[in-house]
C-alpha cells in the first residue's frame, strides 16, 4: 500500500495544480474582459462646438445660394426630384445653404411653377436694377431670386437706395427676408 501513496499524491498535485492553472486563467480572462468593456462603455470624447464668427451676410449668401442652386437643380428634373428634407449641419453656412436649397424648392412649386402649363415658359427677366448692379455676382443672383418671387421685382424697382452701393444690398437682403416669410 504504500507504494500506491506516493502515485496518489502526484495526482492529487497535478490536479491541485491544474485546478490552480485554470483558477488562473479564468482570472486572465475575467480582467481582460472586464477592461475591453470598460473600453467599450467609456463614451467618446466631445469635440467643442465650433465657435461661430459667421456674420450674417455670410449666412444669407449662403441661404440665397442654396435657394438658388435648389430650384435650379429642381427645374433640371422638370421638378421631378425635390428634396423635401434640408441635412442637418453643424456649419452655420452649411445649415444655411441646406435650408435655402430646401424652401427655394418648396417655393417654386408653391408658386406654380412646376404645373405642367408652366414648365419651360422662360426665365423672369432681370430688373434693371440687378442688371446696374456693381455688386458681387452673389448679389446679383439674391436680385433675381427675389425677383421671382410674387411682388419681388416691382419691390425691387421701389427700393429708394442706389443700385450698387451697400445700402441698397442690405434692402435687397431686408425685402428678400421679408418676401421669403411672406411666402
Amino acid at each position: 500500500m504504500s507504494h500506491h501513496r506516493p502515485r496518489a499524491r502526484r495526482i492529487i498535485t497535478r490536479v491541485q495544480a491544474a485546478v490552480v492553472l485554470a483558477g488562473l486563467t479564468a482570472l486572465t480572462i475575467l480582467a481582460l474582459a472586464a477592461s475591453v468593456g470598460a473600453v467599450r462603455s467609456a463614451p467618446a470624447p466631445q469635440r467643442p462646438a465650433p465657435v461661430s464668427t459667421v456674420d450674417d451676410d455670410a449666412i444669407a449668401t449662403a441661404y440665397n445660394d442654396g435657394w438658388t442652386e435648389g430650384q435650379d437643380d429642381l427645374m433640371a428634373t422638370d421638378c421631378a426630384n425635390q428634396v423635401h428634407i434640408a441635412a442637418k449641419d453643424e456649419d452655420p453656412l452649411a445649415a444655411a445653404y441646406n435650408k435655402g436649397w430646401v424652401e427655394g424648392q418648396d417655393h417654386l412649386v408653391q408658386s406654380g411653377a412646376c404645373e405642367p402649363e408652366n414648365m419651360h415658359a422662360g426665365a423672369v427677366a432681370a430688373p434693371l436694377e440687378c442688371e446696374h448692379n456693381d455688386a458681387p455676382n452673389d448679389v446679383f443672383r439674391l436680385c433675381l431670386t427675389v425677383a421671382e418671387r410674387p411682388g419681388g421685382a416691382d419691390a425691387i424697382a421701389a427700393l429708394p437706395q442706389e443700385p450698387g452701393t451697400p445700402q441698397w444690398t442690405n434692402a435687397l437682403r431686408a425685402l428678400d427676408n421679408r418676401l421669403r416669410n411672406a411666402a
